[in-house]
């Protein structure tokens, strides 16, 4: 496996507020990795840092095995910062042309790298349009568009899908999807679904302490768990609806308003027929069900392992 991402007791503070503690990481090339965490955990700091925007108060970092804003990470590393921005009255295409050139392309070459990565995000039609004229969910597209000027090697996303509507965030989770095998992603995101979806790994932050770095098939595991979305509220001692079960190990009920129940039970020769027994319970009971899944939901572990 290639190091893509390597940090050491990698701190950072403003003023007297120690923002980022002894971070020390690594991540190979090719996984795709969530970073979350409540706002003020360092998320944001901890992008700037990689990208070489700050300078750590201590610790080390390399990124594709040379330090943050080295010229050879020209076209090879890109951010889409969550408050990416275009200037209004200036056209998409010239906007997108000047960024390339920025990037060391020459203006002819500039113009051809513009419209592949409009085409890229399917914008190509916007090429003359100005910014303004645009809705929310185009622009974040085009934004992406500029992350992959280059054809880089690792993007940092910041809060991609924030603020879109169902069918815009599809289009970006689609759209990272197809680049994964060219791109390494790391993905902050507040939305756990786009991680989970998305990614293979997850760093948690915590006050700005890595509190997990974890493989989230493993956070999520398959076996031995089952997780409904209930359509009622559950009653109160809903654990004793299964007492006739013996392989089942132990029920948690969501909080109040979640309407979500997890049954974890040992695993046996029959599991289809126990699934089928906790089925009966509920139906018996009269209890109803939206959503059944075979594991946990990310949400829930990440919801657990922050308290």
């Amino acid at each position: 496996m290639t190091l893509i991402i390597r940090t050491s007791n990698l701190s950072k503070s403003f003023a007297e507020k120690k923002v980022l503690k002894n971070i020390s990481l690594n991540i190979n090339k090719g996984a795709s990795v969530g970073l979350v965490g409540h706002n003020g955990a360092g998320k944001t700091t901890l992008f700037s840092l990689l990208c070489g925007y700050l300078q750590p108060n201590s610790g080390e970092i390399e990124i594709l095995g040379t330090a943050p804003a080295s010229p050879s990470l020209s076209g090879r590393l890109s951010i889409l910062p969550q408050d990416a921005s275009f200037v209004a009255g200036i056209k998409v295409g010239k906007q997108l042309t000047m960024l390339a050139e920025l990037q060391g392309f020459s203006s002819k070459d500039a113009v051809t790298e513009a419209r592949r990565v409009l085409e890229i995000v399917s914008l190509s039609k916007e090429w003359g349009q100005l910014p303004e004229k645009l809705s929310h969910g185009m622009l974040k597209r085009i934004a992406i568009a500029q992350a992959f000027i280059g054809e880089p090697e690792l993007v940092l996303l910041d809060e991609p899908t924030a603020g879109l509507d169902p069918e815009s965030a599809k289009r970006i989770r689609d759209l990272v999807r197809k680049k994964q095998h060219e791109i390494t992603f790391v993905i902050s995101s507040h939305n756990l679904e786009d991680i989970e979806d998305l990614c293979q790994e997850i760093l948690i932050l915590k006050s700005g302490q890595l509190t997990h770095h974890e493989n989230i098939a493993n956070l999520t595991a398959r076996e031995n768990v089952l997780t409904f979305k209930m359509e009622q509220e559950l009653p109160k001692n809903v654990e004793n609806l299964f007492s006739e079960i013996p392989l089942i190990t132990s029920v948690k009920k969501g909080k109040d308003g979640e309407r979500k129940l997890v049954v974890y039970f040992q695993s046996s020769d029959n599991d289809a027929l126990l699934e089928i027994d906790i089925l009966k319970c509920l139906a018996a009971a009269n209890l109803r069900y939206r959503e059944m899944v075979r594991g946990e939901r990310l949400a829930d572990k990440v919801l657990d392992m922050s308290h």
